[in-house]
Order: structure tokens, then sequence, then C-alpha cells
């Protein structure tokens, strides 16, 4: 047989080992005393220890098959199996009941509690309920005060918008003004140049007259003399 038996009886004394700690971790769980917290560290140390406990039995089953030609580690390798299988069993069975235990304490307290015991607690939920009351209350407010924050900076938005909007069309009618202006400047120098010249005009009309009419009286003269 090729089997090194000294890392069979290492696996052996291991897997032993965490039989051990997983009987451990069922004799605490059953105590009559548990509570909720106890119950989730058990369950985490049962994890722990079952998955160690597997994971040697996993190395033992392929020491077995690869080294073991004459089948003698076969019965060690089914008894381990079927301490597994019974060992995750029975620690489901004692976390069911052991839950069961603390959902019956909890109702027993809390239905023969006496009088002092009642008020206090009566007076810590109420405290509870005031506090969270008071939570969603200010929760209200500051969603109000962001909405009203968010609606007044819309407000300005549109202000600022509108207010560019205008400074656009200051802008576009200061330009407007200029143009004018200058159509009015221009008109106002050719108002100026047609006045002149028909002022021209008028003199050298009155003096064409001026000269006619000396004309026809020169002409009138010498017939006449």
């Amino acid at each position: 047989m090729k089997v090194l038996t000294s890392e069979v009886e290492t696996l052996k004394n291991d897997i032993l080992k965490g039989n051990l700690g997983i009987q451990n971790v069922l004799q605490k769980i059953q105590q009559p005393d548990i509570t909720e917290s106890d119950i989730l560290m058990l369950n985490s140390e049962y994890r722990a220890e079952f998955k160690r406990m597997k994971q040697l039995f996993e190395e033992f089953e392929k020491l077995a098959k690869e080294e073991d030609e004459d089948g003698e580690l076969s019965d060690d390798v089914n008894l381990f199996r079927s301490q597994l299988t019974n060992l995750q069993a029975s620690f489901r069975k004692a976390n069911v009941q052991s839950q069961l235990t603390v959902n019956t304490k909890n109702k027993a307290e809390l239905f023969y509690s006496n009088p002092a015991e009642m008020e206090v607690r009566s007076r810590q939920n109420k405290s509870k309920e005031e506090l969270i009351k008071m939570s969603t209350n200010v929760t209200g407010n500051l969603r109000n005060i962001c909405q009203s924050m968010a609606s007044v900076l819309e407000q300005n938005r549109g202000t600022l918008e509108v207010l560019a909007q205008s400074s656009h069309s200051v802008m576009d009618t200061q330009d407007e003004f200029k143009v004018m202006g200058s159509a009015l400047t221009s008109t106002k120098k050719l108002v100026s140049r047609f006045g002149r010249r028909e002022t021209t005009d008028l003199i050298l009309i009155i003096l064409a007259l001026a000269a006619f009419f000396a004309a026809c009286v020169y002409v009138i003269q010498k017939r006449m003399f």
C-alpha cells in the first residue's frame, strides 16, 4: 500500500478536532439561556468549523482515492462523510430549536413584564416615535426649503434671462438711434445745402430779371428817341 501513513493520521486527527469543535458549538447553542446575539455568533463559529472540516474530509477522500490501492481507507471515508451529514442535520435542528427558545422568552417577557418595566418600555417607544416623527418633520421642512430655494433660483434665472433680453433690446435701440442720428445729420446737411442753393438761384433770377428789364428799357428808349 502506497498510502502516506503520517499524512493520513494527521488528516484523521484534524477531522476529529473539527468534529469536537462542532459538537462544542452544538452544546452551546442548546443552552436554555441563549440570546439572539449568541445564536448569531455560534452560527458564524459553526460555519467556519464546518467549512474547515469539509475541506479536511475532501483532502482525505482525495488522498484515499489516489494512494489507497487496497481500499483500506474506504471505511474511514464513509465514516467521515456520515459524520459531516449528521453534524449538519444536528446543527440545523439545534439552530431552529434555539430560535424557538429565544422567541418564547421574548414573548414571555412581553406578556409578563411588571408595570414599571412596561411603563419604561412604553416611554422608550414613545420617545423613539417622537424622534422618528421629529426627524420626519425636519426632513419634510428641509425638502420644502430646498423646493422653495429651487423655485427662487428658477425665478431668478427667468429674471436674468428677461434682463438679458432687455439689455439686448436696449443695445439694439441705441444702435438704431445712432443710425437715425447719422441719417438726420446727413439730411440736415443736405437741407442746408439745398437752402443755400435756393438762395443762390433766387439771386441769379433777380439779377436776370433786372438785366432783362434794363434791356427792355434800353430798347424802348432807343425807339422813342
